[in-house]
């Protein structure tokens, strides 16, 4: 049977060279302080020195097994706590900051894929049947509208409302052009019945050919049809169609649009 493969211990070459607080030891406390890095990776609680069964090692324990100084002491424990290179816990328990810190982090990382994993994991293997029948046991009723009145008819407009109906109501004056009354009315006594007419036949031929909709012919008219009308005019009169009847040099009646 293979082996499983351990998870190596990261070095972080950058903050080992420049951690202001490790620095200022002598190398062989430095050295002393690797091999303490290497016994809490080990550690059945990551990152904390202590003894297999979960008890925190004393500083004794630490001197026995990772060994003494150049001088032969044990006090290089007090000055790697006293320099914060390393923190006490409540229970008395030495630990690295970082290593329980980014331990605890591939922690969570961890438990959240293998949640995510479980959740795909269910929807792929869910037997179809089962599936089917999860969605077929709560069928969705259609809401029926509730009526506030059930018995009663909707109640007549008044003349004043039927009044405003009529009056907003729109007749085709094109195939793609519809108006009020009122604004036709208005068109007419503006620019004549003429010229309402061949604003409204503009109107028409452009949205035939391009598409457009708008949300209001009078005011499209009014936006820009009218000054489309207006250059018409300047351009071969009010009897342009009459004089291009008779000019063969000329557009015709019937082409004369697409000069426009």
């Amino acid at each position: 049977m293979a082996r499983k493969q351990e998870t190596p211990m990261p070095f972080y070459v950058g903050d080992w060279l420049r951690c202001p607080e490790l620095r200022v030891l002598p190398p062989d406390v430095r050295g002393l302080w690797m091999d303490m890095l290497c016994y809490m990776w080990e550690s059945v609680e990551r990152g904390v020195m202590v003894m297999p069964n979960g008890q925190p090692c004393t500083k004794e324990d630490i001197a026995r097994i990772i060994g003494t100084d150049c001088s032969g002491s044990s006090k290089w424990v007090d000055s790697l706590i006293e320099n914060k290179v390393c923190e006490v816990r409540e229970d008395g328990a030495i630990y690295s900051r970082r290593m329980v810190k980014d331990n605890l982090i591939s922690e969570k990382r961890r438990l959240a894929g293998k949640k995510g994993g479980e959740i795909t994991k269910a929807r792929v293997f869910i037997p179809k049947a089962e599936a089917e029948t999860i969605l077929q046991e709560q069928p969705q009723q259609p809401q029926q509208e509730v009526l506030l009145f059930p018995q009663e008819s909707p109640p007549p407009l008044t003349p004043e409302q039927q009044k405003k109906a009529e009056k907003a109501k729109k007749y085709k004056y094109a195939e793609f052009v519809t108006l009020t009354r009122d604004e036709y009315a208005k068109l007419c006594a503006e620019y004549s019945e003429e010229g309402a007419k061949r604003m409204i036949e503009i109107l028409d031929n452009y949205k035939g050919s391009k598409g457009k909709k708008y949300s209001s012919d009078y005011r499209a008219i009014l936006n820009w049809v009218v000054n489309r009308y207006n250059e018409e005019i300047q351009k071969y009169g009010y009897k342009h169609k009459e004089s291009a009847s008779k000019d063969p040099g000329s557009a015709t009646g019937n082409d004369y649009r697409n000069t426009i």
